[in-house]
């Protein structure tokens, strides 16, 4: 069967599907221009022969090939499926998990939800960040067209297959090999501005060059936990921008926000205190909006758990939390032997991090325990902060007690 024909079978699949999960509606005149642009946009294009496929059920992840398995291959384009089409910055075979993605097709549950959130008019003017593929850019050009879209890609490599892909599909926007951070102020300004890599910083030449009264999608990540939230910022006239979380949502960092580990070498001048703090509570409570809390009141903090430790005759029960910097120079770590009223806190570098997370837990605590659809972000020349559920509540800092 015809490339076209395939397209145009599966693309109606993909619709159906897209619609029986809330994510589009035929009651909505934009639902249904992004309907007619995915029958009309061969997704197909936008996809390597052999990539590695990451459903979002319960299927496994695998490899598809499609010389070798064409149908496990139109499957994966063309259902909710994640596809990684790059691992280890291009250096790692694609069937190599131990090597970290760098580079993807995001599934179409998620890609849509995030283009839907723009609320774009045929005029507007988008500034894409992260081409991946080419395909949401793609989407957007014909949403708008290809004149008013410029879509930044970091990966020199992979900026060059999406030209192409783009080419190919006939929608062909301005695609800039940059530090998609800095934005692109000689097309600015923009309406809209996609955001198709997590976020932990958001860059301020992004709200800068959008025009005030448009808007910034993009997913935030906290420094604690996999798991961020859509977030559509607001720019007012002022110069800042700010807007509530929204649902969850995981994409791979920007390239210079990932986080490469701490050091080989850990701080020896380590102490140890103690604490009446049950760590267990800490963990538990990073997935209720803790984690979204500490990213205001400790942003450079990230907080995990080792779980429990059952050895079973006569040893005690314990539970290990972690914290840490981001650069991993200053770290704690709080063990909890539950035959004991005290939980052992060793902390070593410059700065006693255990204690900024109890203050930071604390903080939460005092504020209501305020779950994560409570927070939002206010981002300005000076930096970002996080408040709750009104602007003016801001999350205060913990401050860097020594």
């Amino acid at each position: 069967m015809p490339t076209h024909s395939m397209h145009a079978t599966h693309a109606q699949a993909l619709s159906r599907y897209l619609l029986d999960a809330g994510v589009l509606s035929l009651a909505d005149h934009g639902d249904r221009a992004w309907l007619h642009a995915l029958e009309q946009l061969p997704r197909c294009s936008f996809v390597p022969d052999r990539a590695w496929a990451t459903p979002q059920d319960d299927r496994p992840e695998h490899l598809i090939d499609q010389q070798a398995d064409p149908d496990a291959w139109w499957e994966a384009v063309y259902t909710n499926t994640a596809i990684i089409t790059q691992r280890g910055d291009g250096e790692a075979e694609i069937s190599d998990t131990s090597a970290p993605p760098t580079s993807s097709l995001s599934s179409p549950h998620v890609a849509v939800e995030f283009l839907r959130l723009l609320d774009l008019a045929s005029h507007h003017r988008v500034l894409e960040i992260g081409t991946g593929t080419g395909w949401t850019a793609a989407m957007l050009a014909a949403r708008v067209g290809a004149h008013h879209v410029t879509t930044i890609e970091v990966d020199q490599t992979v900026a060059a297959i999406a030209s192409a892909n783009l080419n190919e599909a006939g929608h062909a926007p301005f695609v800039l090999v940059s530090d998609g951070a800095l934005g692109c102020a000689d097309r600015a300004p923009y309406d809209r501005v996609h955001v198709t890599c997590g976020v932990r910083d958001i860059p301020y030449a992004w709200v800068e060059q959008t025009r005030p009264g448009g808007g910034v999608v993009l997913p935030w990540m906290p420094p604690s936990g996999i798991w961020g939230h859509q977030l559509y910022l607001d720019v007012l006239d002022d110069g800042t921008a700010l807007g509530t979380l929204g649902v969850e949502a995981s994409y791979m960092l920007m390239r210079h926000q990932v986080r490469h580990g701490a050091p080989a070498v850990r701080p020896i001048d380590v102490t140890v205190t103690s604490s009446r703090l049950d760590p267990a509570a800490v963990v538990d409570a990073l997935s209720r909006g803790f984690q979204i809390y500490l990213a205001g009141a400790a942003p450079e903090l990230i907080v995990h758990g080792q779980g429990w430790d059952h050895p079973g005759g006569d040893g005690a029960s314990t539970f290990t939390a972690h914290a840490e910097t981001l650069e991993g120079e200053s770290w704690a770590t709080a063990v909890a032997a539950y035959s004991e009223a005290d939980v052992k806190v060793m902390q070593g570098g410059e700065r006693r991090v255990w204690d900024e997370v109890e203050r930071a837990y604390m903080g939460w605590l005092r504020a209501g325990r305020p779950a994560p659809n409570r927070f939002g972000i206010t981002v300005t020349p000076a930096g970002q902060h996080m408040w709750i559920d009104v602007p003016w509540r801001i999350v205060e800092p913990v401050g860097l007690e020594r």
